[in-house]
């Protein structure tokens, strides 16, 4: 599922790239639908990463919208989705400010890339720092149920 979404994605980000400054934007909205069941059957930190990498696409944000349904009513889920939006009021400016990929913030942390060697700017490495502690923070829960 998470292949499908990423590659709907990188679709998408071709597509805005096409899109000209000064004129009304002309894409169509797009709305996802992210289904999920059980919480320790699909850990809600794998939910929450794919919700996450849908906002922070290269695609206008006034297009897109993400609806997430949860068959099975988990409260496990409910407080996790509150957290992810909370969270995704930091993460995709951020994303879209500094032109971040991955997208989604569980990969993006764990690769072992030296973002200083290209002597990025002090802004950049103040926020992506500050991004990991809140991201450690809210999703601290869920983590356990990604083992």
């Amino acid at each position: 599922m998470a292949d499908f979404f990423r590659n709907l994605i990188l679709f998408f980000n071709g597509i805005a790239r096409y899109e000209r400054e000064g004129e009304p934007c002309k894409l169509a909205p797009v709305d996802f639908f992210v289904s999920t069941v059980d919480p320790l059957k699909e850990p809600p930190l794998i939910t929450a990463n794919t919700v996450l990498s849908i906002l922070a696409a290269d695609y206008p944000v006034d297009r897109v919208s993400c609806y997430v349904s949860d068959d099975g009513a988990s409260m496990l889920t409910f407080d996790s989705m509150t957290e992810t939006s909370e969270f995704a009021r930091k993460w995709v400016p951020f994303c879209k400010k500094y032109s971040i990929e991955p997208r989604a913030p569980d990969y993006y942390f764990s690769q072992k890339i030296d973002y200083l060697k290209d002597k990025v700017q002090p802004t950049f490495v103040k926020e992506r720092r500050a991004m990991k502690v809140s991201m450690r923070v809210r999703f601290v829960g869920l983590m356990w149920l990604v083992v």
